[in-house]
């Protein structure tokens, strides 16, 4: 038998979104970033993931406070999920893309790297190309295509 489903193509995953050119999340004030799912269609993942899950486990099972966690993920989150983004500085000119400068980012807010994670790690939300992040919420819609930002190339990443 073969069966063809009307709405069968929405609900597959979107390789390219999660591994090469992100979903894009924007925060309230204009803030954008372009982040890679944690799936096996991220190379970044696929070679780094499972020493960002066995340092949270053990920074869990030592009690590690909030700011070592977030400080821990703030390194690991640039590395592995941040592909780009559209931020601003206090001048209101653009601040160019690095990884140091999106753990200093990461560390001085405090919705992003709740807002990354519930994102990076459902891959729902890699069927579309943008997120709109609600804060305090963590819901959003995918709609819209792939905007522009400041990319980082996808070497390697060990914190």
């Amino acid at each position: 038998m073969n069966y063809k489903f009307k709405n069968a193509d929405r609900l597959k995953r979107n390789r390219a979104i999660e591994g090469e050119t992100g979903t894009e999340i924007g925060f309230p004030g204009g803030d954008t970033l372009w982040i890679l799912a944690a799936t096996d269609a991220n190379p970044r993942w696929v070679r780094f993931g499972d020493d960002y899950i066995n340092g949270l486990r053990r920074l869990q099972r030592a009690n590690a406070s909030d700011e070592r966690v977030k400080t821990w993920q703030s390194e690991w989150f640039a590395r592995l999920f941040v592909l780009r983004w559209d931020v601003k500085g206090e001048d209101d000119a653009s601040v160019p893309f690095s990884q140091e400068a999106c753990r200093a980012y990461l560390l001085e807010t405090d919705d992003v790297i709740p807002a990354i994670q519930r994102t990076a790690f459902d891959n729902q939300n890699f069927r579309g190309a943008k997120v709109e992040v609600v804060v305090g919420e963590g819901k959003g819609s995918s709609t819209g295509a792939p905007g522009t930002g400041q990319m980082l190339s996808t070497g390697s990443a060990s914190p």
